[in-house]
Order: C-alpha cells, then sequence, then structure tokens
C-alpha cells in the first residue's frame, strides 16, 4: 500500500503498510531496528492504519531501542564529508546550504536530516530505502522477459548477507542497498533472480540462462565480490 520514514526519537525508521487479504484486525510487527510493519485487513484503510501506527508509536520505538543496544555490531557512523556509495559512486555527504531546514546531499539525492552534528546513517539509510523501494520494482519489471518469466511479487527488503532472494511462490526479494551500486551490477542481480523463476538452483543451466539474459555477467559477479562486503557489510 505505502511506506513512510519517520524521525523519532532513536532515529530515522521505515514504516511499511501491507494489505491482507486473510487479516482480520491491524497488526503491527517490528522487523528489525530499521523498520516497523502494519498489516491492514482487506476493509480496512489507510487512514485508520496510519491512525492505529501512531497509537502504538511509542512502542514500536522502545523495540527498537532494544534492538539496537542489544546488537553486538556497532555501525560505522556517517557524517558530513564522509564519502557513502551511492550508484556505484564514492559520494561525499555534503550539507545543502540556503535550505531552511537542515539537510544533506548525496550525489542527487536530498535528505532532511534533524542536525548536521550528529551520525547521519540512519536518516540517509531510510531516505535511501524508500527510493529504492521506489525504484526496484519497475526496474525488475523492465528487465522481465518471456526467458525470465515473470514475478508473482516484488518486495525490497533490509537483508544483512543477501543482495536478492527468489522463492518458490514466485516473490522476488531484493535488497535496498542496491541502490549503492552500480547500475550494470544492479541488474545483474535482478537478472539473476529473476532466472531462478526457471532454475531453483545454480545448475549448469541456469548459468547458462544467466548468460543468456546478462551476457558479461562475470564482471559484475567481480565487483561484488570485491565491494560488496563493505555496503552490506558495513556495521563495524
Amino acid at each position: 500500500m505505502a511506506e513512510r520514514p519517520v524521525v523519532g526519537r532513536c532515529g530515522v525508521f521505515l514504516v511499511r503498510f501491507v494489505r491482507n487479504r486473510r487479516a482480520k484486525r491491524y497488526i503491527l510487527r517490528v522487523l528489525d531496528e530499521q523498520t516497523a510493519r502494519v498489516t491492514v485487513p482487506w476493509g480496512g484503510d489507510l487512514d485508520n492504519a496510519v491512525a492505529f501506527w501512531e497509537k502504538n508509536q511509542s512502542w514500536v520505538e522502545e523495540r527498537m531501542d532494544l534492538l539496537r543496544r542489544s546488537s553486538s555490531r556497532r555501525r560505522t557512523e556517517w557524517r558530513l564529508g564522509a564519502e557513502v556509495w551511492y550508484r556505484g559512486r564514492k559520494e561525499r555527504i555534503v550539507p545543502k546550504i540556503g535550505d531552511a531546514k537542515a539537510a544533506v546531499a548525496i550525489g542527487d539525492l536530498s535528505i532532511v536530516v534533524r542536525s548536521l552534528s550528529q551520525d547521519l546513517r540512519l536518516e540517509i539509510e531510510a531516505q535511501m530505502r524508500a527510493v529504492a523501494g521506489r525504484e526496484l520494482p519497475i526496474l525488475v519489471n523492465r528487465l522481465a522477459t518471456k526467458k525470465t518469466g515473470l514475478p508473482r511479487r516484488i518486495t525490497v527488503r533490509n537483508q544483512r548477507t543477501r543482495w536478492g532472494s527468489c522463492s518458490c511462490r514466485g516473490t522476488i526479494s531484493l535488497n535496498w542497498r542496491l541502490l549503492q551500486i552500480p547500475s550494470e551490477v544492479c541488474e545483474y542481480v535482478i537478472l539473476h533472480e529473476l532466472c531462478h523463476l526457471r532454475h531453483m538452483n545454480h545448475s549448469p543451466q541456469f548459468w547458462a540462462a544467466v548468460g543468456d539474459v546478462c551476457p558479461e555477467y562475470g564482471k559484475s559477479k567481480a565487483w561484488l565480490k570485491t565491494h560488496g562486503h563493505i555496503i552490506v557489510g558495513n556495521l563495524s
């Protein structure tokens, strides 16, 4: 249905509103330290879902704060002047001069922040994830062909160890951090998962299918091997 970044007392996080025809009531779940999901029953509407969310926001923030504090890994801080991967390039975080509100820019991306003097990572990641949530499903549908098949469902998630996955039910899940890597590498990841719609394995037939739709996939695999762990694993 919709998703929106929220600025709370513990930073910025994403709230996703998802309709489920089998749900009989509004349900709120914390998926990770940066994401909450509101399940909306088939007869419900977004206004009531938002009201339900606002009523329970304090509980969500307490739960997210607990998850963050219990994590054994410390995130690398993103402050002004730091370089961040964005669309395949290292872009410097710079202040936006002249804006009425505190804001920073990374490449063509503008992000309103609470303060320019703090760690900006959560706010920047939330904005990047929102952009990826809009762009990646469009790209999947553009790249899907008769050779690969069409996914039944597309989700954009905060995956820790994978760039993407494909379920036996035809759902393709993508890591929002695909927004940080080069476009050709991002397309390879998507085509890789699309080919799993025909071959749910990594057999020679699967790789032949990948090579058919992405002839130079070896270069993208090499880029991910060299740089991927820095982006996905940049938590220490």
